[in-house]
């Protein structure tokens, strides 16, 4: 296995003048990305600045995904950094990953210069010709270092290697058949680790990549419109973003007419939702995705049944052809119900400078006489009964409440499963020993025994809230999640 560069040259080789990524305002085909690409790269290498991690505001531009194989092309890895985050996160996370350089892609970002960086706007390089990558790097050389939220508030840096992300992209593309006709619609920005699996099957099959521009979510009828007017084929979402759309009821105004594929990941879909877009778009296919921060993509998919009722715990499937998963439970592997740990050539490598950390969450244990890396998920699951796995909650949403063990993840599912629910979340305040369901409501005014009585026959007593908070709207984070950090200073 080779790097990153392979695609892109193997792309542009068989289709150079074809547009590869557009945003709306600027195109560029695999010819201009190639030289874009391969220019920064000997720029950044004839500058000595090919030394340390780039940072790249990733804005959402065509030009930002030119940077990300510029730093590739110089042997070197890049950093996504979100433009709308404070200041001082950006600050924090430029520090832990020892960036000696960030390119910027729009008006006031902060330059880095208290971190000992120098800051150059990409608009203003004039870069050179170069018909040939600075450098070559190897499978297992960073490709980049993700930056997500821990526990505890603080940046945690994953590190993924080129191997990781293209043993991941080759599974995908076997798994899924995408074609170089396929039209891509992106929705997350480029700053979450969820966005490289469209940047890189862009890539490996030739495709046409769409940034969508971000105001056109706030218009769901404008969104449907403009996924129509640049013929987008495939979609990979939020589920947040694919829910606005089916409770707008866009689709009384206008369908999609081009979509013949629906991915949704991040975050449970809940099931009437699924449900509109299944029924105004009976030959379409809709697939939910499995993954985590700590691997290069997914490990596991559900392709969703064109018709006949669904659970209301969606399965997520099976693994791809790169993963095995196994459930652990107190130590011992188990066939019913427990922790799942994945092994897969398309596991991260570290998490930047916390060894501690890192030992914790990719193991290794002997397996079938063998002894294999593995990856601590977090998330419990279990087996349906045609051998798909079922996601239950993270380990961490979990609890023990009057002697029972609840998967707090079980009551969102049973109260977004309501009619009058818009969306849920539940959690739990171990202090005051009491269950909490946040909840969008069609009635701002709902009571707690309206809510239970109505879930009474979907959970047993021990499992429904003491507590109900209606909101106006649901917290999302800047990734299109609902907000639970922020949720837990309600409690």
């Amino acid at each position: 296995m080779g790097n990153i560069l392979d695609y892109l040259e193997e792309s542009c080789q068989r289709q150079p003048d074809k547009v590869a990524v557009a945003d709306g305002e600027t195109a560029l085909t695999f010819r201009q990305l190639r030289a874009a690409a391969y220019g920064l790269g000997r720029f950044l290498g004839e500058n000595g600045l090919a030394g340390k991690p780039v940072g790249l505001y990733a804005q959402r531009r065509a030009v930002v995904i030119a940077a990300m194989l510029g730093c590739a092309a110089a042997g070197i890895c890049y950093v996504p950094l979100n433009p709308d985050a404070p200041a001082e996160k950006n600050q924090k996370i430029l520090r832990h990953a020892g960036v000696g350089l960030i390119l910027g892609f729009g008006e006031g970002e902060y330059d880095g210069a208290a971190e000992g960086c120098r800051y150059i706007p990409y608009d203003s390089l004039t870069l050179p010709a170069a018909e040939t990558p600075a450098a070559t790097p190897a499978a297992g050389d960073t490709l980049y270092i993700i930056y997500t939220s821990g526990s505890t508030g603080e940046p945690k840096g994953i590190r993924k290697s080129h191997g990781a992300v293209m043993n991941f992209i080759e599974a995908y593309v076997r798994e899924l058949d995408f074609s170089p006709e396929e039209i891509i619609g992106n929705q997350t920005p480029f700053c979450f680790d969820a966005s490289a699996k469209d940047i890189y099957l862009m890539l490996k099959t030739g495709a046409r990549l769409e940034i969508i521009p971000s105001e056109k979510f706030i218009f769901p009828v404008t969104l449907i419109e403009y996924l129509n007017e640049k013929a987008m084929t495939f979609i990979s979402w939020v589920p947040s973003a694919l829910a606005v759309v089916a409770r707008l009821r866009t689709f009384r105004d206008v369908l999609p007419t081009t979509l013949r594929r629906v991915c949704f990941v991040g975050e449970v879909f809940p099931i009437k939702d699924l449900e509109v877009w299944r029924a105004a778009l009976p030959d379409v296919e809709f697939i939910n995705l499995y993954g985590s921060s700590e691997l290069a993509g997914i490990c596991c998919l559900y392709h969703i049944p064109p018709e006949g009722p669904l659970p209301e715990a969606l399965p997520i499937g099976r693994p791809l052809s790169n993963t095995r998963i196994y459930l652990y439970r107190d130590g011992a592997r188990v066939s019913d119900q427990g922790e799942m740990l994945a092994e897969s050539q398309a596991l991260a490598d570290e998490y930047v400078g916390d060894p501690e950390k890192t030992a914790q969450t990719f193991i290794e244990l002997e397996i079938d006489g063998k002894t294999r890396r593995l990856l601590r998920t977090g998330d419990w699951a279990r087996y349906d009964e045609a051998g798909n796995l079922v996601f239950m909650s993270r380990g961490d949403n979990q609890i023990k409440y009057k002697g029972y063990r609840i998967e707090l993840g079980e009551i969102e599912a049973a109260a977004n499963a309501l009619d009058f629910i818009g969306l849920a979340c539940c959690l739990y305040n171990q202090e005051k020993e009491r269950i909490t369901l946040f909840c969008t409501a069609s009635d701002p005014a709902l009571k707690l025994r309206d809510l239970n009585k109505a879930l009474e026959g979907r959970l047993p007593d021990y499992m429904l809230p003491r507590r109900l908070v209606v909101l106006e709207e649901m917290p999302m984070n800047a990734n299109g999640k609902i907000d639970r950090p922020y949720l837990k200073t309600l409690l």
